[in-house]
């Protein structure tokens, strides 16, 4: 792609002869389905860059750069300055002075950004995203503006902590001796940065337009109560999602052949390291029990082993007991997903499927325990059936909307 192309492409699909956002004059956008896809990041800085003054520049020395604070929900604007510097080996360059951002007791490190991954598209010159070396063990505090980026998308992204600080560098290859202004578009591309960092290539969503598959966001305690979220939320994930190679099953969800896949997702930053559980009423923010439910173990051979966090039979494992958070929750064969399913697959899995097992490990005496073959034999399709026409019907009854697709719907009937 020539310089040319980057200068006029759409910032999600790569179309050329993109016209500009209204607001901030600098990103440019083939369509309104592709300026609604960027909104939920663009937004984060549109503003604030329309009313960024270029005229009232400190000195020629100093650039625009992009900052990401620890606690502040939005990224900011910045007048970085870079002062010239006389080096014997490398002649002049510019130097910017990170002090102010990053702190003068850490030594930052640097990692220059000329492509975009996601986009698969170079850039017209090098973005440096510097953070402290040790950010994950020097007990810095998780990055909530940069939280606000990566949890726009459904699967989980790097945990980035401490203050982090993106500018401009002119041109590419190595050894850039001018610093640059960094602008929108340079904001997207260090925002993709931070959501495809530590994941595999093939595993990138590439952001377009096009089809996409309705999955179901299962929200914890936390993202519930602090910021709005229904229980059951649609999200719109892509076919090349993380989900779809990184997953865990619902083992009682596969004997009633609907198999679903499932992914936690990051904390929100604003709310993650609240320790003052008020607001919750002393319920860890974490929770999220319809999740920890769908996780039951159907091995009836199933071992307890703590060092992998397998409780055995009956019992989800550790990980999906413990800090559980948001779920992102999929159909295996990337067919569409609703929230009455999902509600009926949790209930399902509570109030059906988990008192059969506790059946089966005593809990009814004097009743003699029921087989554990025999309650596998009673997980099954028509049993998931009956119990989700009994559950229409009491929606129906309660004047709740009862009008979904059968759960079926797409299989052999």
């Amino acid at each position: 792609m020539t310089s040319a192309e980057v200068d006029d492409s759409c910032i999600v699909c790569n179309t050329s002869n993109a016209r500009f956002c209204d607001r901030c004059k600098d990103t440019r956008y083939c369509s309104k389905a592709c300026q609604r896809v960027d909104w939920p990041t663009h937004k984060l800085l549109c503003t604030a860059f329309s009313k960024f003054d270029i005229t009232k520049r400190p000195s020629k020395d100093h650039l625009r750069a992009i900052f990401f604070p620890v606690d502040k929900e939005k990224p900011e604007l910045i007048w970085l300055h870079c002062p010239w510097r006389d080096d014997e080996e490398d002649g002049w360059y510019q130097h910017p002075d990170k002090k102010p951002f990053l702190g003068a007791d850490t030594f930052p490190s640097t990692t220059s950004i000329q492509r975009n991954k996601i986009l698969e598209r170079n850039l017209s010159h090098t973005i440096d995203v510097c953070y402290r070396d040790g950010f994950l063990v020097d007990g810095s505090s998780a990055n909530k503006s940069i939280g606000s980026i990566t949890s726009t998308k459904p699967y989980q992204s790097h945990d980035w902590r401490g203050p982090v600080l993106a500018y401009g560098k002119k041109g590419l290859g190595i050894d850039q001796i001018a610093c640059d202004d960094l602008g929108m578009n340079d904001f997207r591309h260090v925002a993709d940065f931070f959501i495809s960092y530590g994941l595999d290539p093939v595993s990138f969503d590439r952001q377009f337009v096009g089809e996409k598959i309705k999955g179901i966001r299962i929200n914890c305690i936390g993202d519930q109560r602090m910021c709005g979220r229904p229980k059951f939320e649609v999200v719109e994930i892509t076919p090349t999602d993380p989900i779809f190679l990184i997953n865990d099953v619902s083992q009682i969800m596969k004997r009633v052949e609907l198999p679903i896949i499932t992914r936690r997702c990051l904390p929100d930053q604003r709310w993650a390291n609240n320790k003052n559980y008020g607001p919750f009423e002393g319920i860890d923010p974490f929770t999220n029990q319809e999740a920890t439910y769908l996780h039951l173990c159907c091995d009836p051979k199933g071992d307890v082993d703590l060092a992998t966090g397998k409780l055995g039979w009956g019992f989800a494992p550790l990980q999906w007991q413990n800090s559980v958070g948001s779920v992102i929750v999929a159909r295996q064969d990337k067919k569409p997903l609703f929230p009455l399913h999902m509600e009926a697959m949790c209930k399902y899995c509570r109030y059906e499927a988990n008192d059969l097992f506790r059946h089966s490990s005593g809990e009814f005496a004097p009743e003699k325990p029921i087989a554990k073959s025999d309650v596998l034999t009673m997980i099954c399709r028509p049993a998931f059936v009956i119990f989700w026409y009994k559950m229409l019907e009491e929606r129906r009854e309660k004047g709740q909307d009862a009008n979904t697709p059968y759960p079926y719907y797409d299989m052999h009937v």
